[in-house]
């Protein structure tokens, strides 16, 4: 690997011209003066190459902008409101579709296998995404990954047998990989680095909203009109979202004399690079093991808590309130303080209560330690897409999208796996330990890697401390 290629320098990125304004019926926007947006300022002490300095625009008169500013942003707001749109409808299907592969008459397993696909081709699809994004634009790869993933529910829910079902599912997991690769890429590429965090706050709030509405009404839409009809929803919300994608997203400029050199194998594979993909795939390990696996079967076991579906369900909705009432704080932290000193209290938070979790064994601690969880979780998911920002090469997004992506999609596989089989074989104490593992090899990691978020001016252009 050259040292040209291994360089680390920031993403190149696109002017937002300005936070839009409604003033009667024109639209007015805040000038945005450019400066020179330098190198991660703790790399170059580890003896890396000096990165290329890159335009970095910047909100000018000293705007700190809020939530409401960052939703004015009309690319942004497109992105939020097309991911909502998905994810409500993957949110109506997901409680149905299990009920709707019984009626098939499978077994348990066959059910497994129809879940299980969509994630497993994804993950398959998630490492040669990038070469697509790099060639034909985030704009043409969000609305075709959204398109597939519309189209292949369609026939999902028209499948007349069993096999065919698992085919058009599984198939679904390409476009899903495509689609929300060239969105994240298109995230990173257009926001500036002072604003990074709070966008991404905003982004995972939008998906995360948009699931928790759709699940209460996936059993209502199917009891009025059928087993199949959530599919016909979902796909539906995705054609939505594919044609806002289309009408709202622009390709982010990229420089006259850039190469779309695409590869995984010129990405800058040093220790801050291979930090912030183990990061982000202990983090979905976590999500996949704890959250989606353990908590479950914790809360509702006797020789765990013991308590109800209901009590269960109160537990995770406690979580997934703490969690989203710190996405936004999370993000304005990492603006200002940094990737890294946001990062590694939370991730040592995350190792720390998810080994004490098999401790939490009534119904009082059980809930306050999932409160606690939640605020951990908010804190940690937050910061990692801007730490890949910062450590990206310019011109190489859509391939470090596809790592990161990758990496994480691989962490949610394994951990309901390394999850269900420890708590079969040693309890759910040993398996809360085993799975807080991986968090605590990422808070070593972070440990070990300087601060990447780029040295801002103190000029009243950005933000600061």
């Amino acid at each position: 690997m050259t040292s040209e290629v291994a360089t680390i320098a920031p993403v190149a990125v696109s002017a937002i011209a300005g936070i839009e304004e409604d003033a009667g019926t024109r639209r007015k926007r805040t000038p945005i003066r450019r400066v020179e947006c330098p190198a991660p300022s703790g790399l170059d002490r580890e003896g890396s190459a000096a990165a290329r300095p890159v335009d970095c625009p910047f909100v000018s008169d000293g705007q700190d902008p809020g939530f409401r500013d960052i939703l004015r942003i009309p690319e942004i707001r497109a992105a939020m409101i097309g991911t909502f749109v998905l994810m409500l409808g993957f949110g109506i299907l997901s409680p149905v579709l299990p009920n709707y592969a019984r009626s098939f008459g499978v077994g348990y397993d066959a059910v497994g296998i129809l879940v299980a696909s969509f994630s497993l081709t994804r993950l398959a699809f998630d490492p040669v995404v990038g070469r697509f994004i790099d060639r034909f634009g985030e704009r043409a790869m969000a609305t075709a990954g959204a398109v597939v993933v519309g189209a292949t529910s369609g026939l999902a829910a028209l499948a007349p047998t069993f096999p065919l079902l698992v085919v058009f599912r599984a198939a679904g997991g390409a476009g899903s990989a495509l689609f929300f690769a060239a969105l994240l890429s298109f995230l990173l590429r257009t926001i500036p680095p002072d604003r990074v965090g709070r966008v991404m706050s905003v982004y995972y709030a939008s998906f995360n909203v948009g699931i928790i509405a759709g699940q209460p009404l996936g059993g209502l839409v199917a009891n009025w009109f059928g087993l199949a009809s959530p599919l016909w929803v979902y796909a539906g919300s995705c054609f939505v979202s594919a044609w806002l994608f289309y009408q709202a997203i622009r390709n982010p400029e990229r420089p006259a004399n850039e190469v779309r050199r695409g590869g995984l194998r010129r990405l800058p594979w040093r220790r801050p690079f291979v930090t912030v993909l183990t990061v982000n795939g202990a983090y979905l390990f976590m999500i996949g093991a704890v959250f989606s696996t353990l908590i479950p079967l914790f809360g509702r076991e006797d020789e765990g808590v013991g308590l109800s579906l209901s009590g269960v369900g109160l537990g995770l909705a406690i979580a997934t309130a703490t969690e989203f009432a710190v996405l936004f704080p999370a993000g304005k932290a990492t603006d200002r303080r940094g990737r890294k000193a946001v990062l590694v209290p939370a991730f040592a938070g995350l190792a720390a209560i998810t080994a004490v979790l098999g401790l939490a064994n009534h119904a009082v601690s059980f809930m306050v330690a999932m409160g606690v969880l939640g605020v951990v979780s908010g804190y940690a998911g937050v910061p990692p897409a801007a730490m890949l920002q910062d450590l990206t090469p310019e011109g190489l997004s859509g391939s470090a999208v596809a790592a990161f992506r990758f990496v994480g999609d691989l962490g949610f596989v394994l951990g309901p796996l390394a999850a269900g089989w420890t708590a079969s074989a040693f309890g759910f104490g040993t398996a809360f330990l085993v799975c807080a593992i991986p968090s605590a090899v990422a808070f070593g990691l972070l440990l070990s890697i300087p601060e990447t978020m780029p040295a801002l001016p103190r000029t009243g252009e950005a933000p600061g401390l």
